[in-house]
């Protein structure tokens, strides 16, 4: 049996689970729809469980990776790359999709309170989106872009639940236009939060232009304390020479 099949079977459960989620997920209609022998099916994952397991891991994983890409090693441009990525979700943004609602949160409310293995597979795919995003912010930071003033990882841990948030709220209202305006919103705080505005940006470059352009300071035989001097030379040099024999 080929690699190709197993895909296809993930994939195919995938788009069924971010319809109606997994709990609703019936594998012989899956089966069908496939047009795949039970034992093909059953080869590759033994139990429903199996199969869920390895759509978080194989499909949803990359999926939101893929969502944060653009973040992704990322050396220099991270609030415009950070901003593009909000312009993303709202521009790909439709009815049928926010009625649906984010697959990983509806996942998260379904399953992590019965089944600890899928709560630690989903808490991983939330954890490596967290990851690089904190890692963007930090680069940002470097590159003096955005703003020191908030911890990294509790940034993008706010980041990346605000935008979960903005999906249930979305999908809870059945509206398109209410989760546009969280996520525009979200953005206005973001940039408010992280991005240096063009005042900081000078006053950041007028500072870093005055250290380079002072000249070094060395201290002075005067600046030394005369107690210190006395007292050094009354400590006795270290070294075998020094002993008293």
């Amino acid at each position: 049996m080929s690699t190709t099949t197993r895909h296809l079977i993930l994939q195919r459960c995938f788009e069924a689970i971010q319809a109606k989620g997994f709990e609703t997920l019936r594998t012989d209609k899956e089966i069908a729809r496939l047009k795949i022998t039970k034992g093909a099916f059953y080869h590759y994952f033994p139990n429903k469980s199996e199969l869920g397991y390895a759509v978080v891991d194989e499909v949803m994983l990359p999926f939101y990776e893929q969502k944060w890409a653009s973040l992704n090693n990322i050396e220099t441009g991270v609030a415009s790359a950070l901003n593009a990525v909000f312009e993303n979700e709202k521009s790909k943004a439709t009815d049928t999709s926010i009625k649906r609602g984010d697959v990983l949160t509806n996942m998260i409310l379904e399953m992590s309170h019965s089944d600890e293995l899928f709560r630690q597979k989903l808490e991983a795919v939330n954890e490596v989106q967290v990851r690089i995003l904190q890692k963007a912010i930090m680069t940002g930071r470097v590159a003096g872009e955005l703003k020191n003033q908030t911890d990294a990882r509790s940034m993008a841990l706010f980041i990346i639940g605000q935008m979960m948030g903005c999906y249930t709220i979305g999908k809870v209202r059945a509206s398109k236009d209410t989760f546009i305006s969280m996520v525009s919103t979200l953005q206005k705080q973001v940039k408010e939060s992280l991005v240096m505005d063009s005042v900081e940006l000078e006053k950041k470059a007028s500072s870093v232009a005055s250290a380079a352009s002072a000249p070094p300071s060395y201290p002075t035989l005067g600046s030394v304390s005369s107690n210190k001097i006395v007292e050094e030379e009354k400590t006795p040099r270290g070294g075998w020479f020094n002993r008293s024999r």
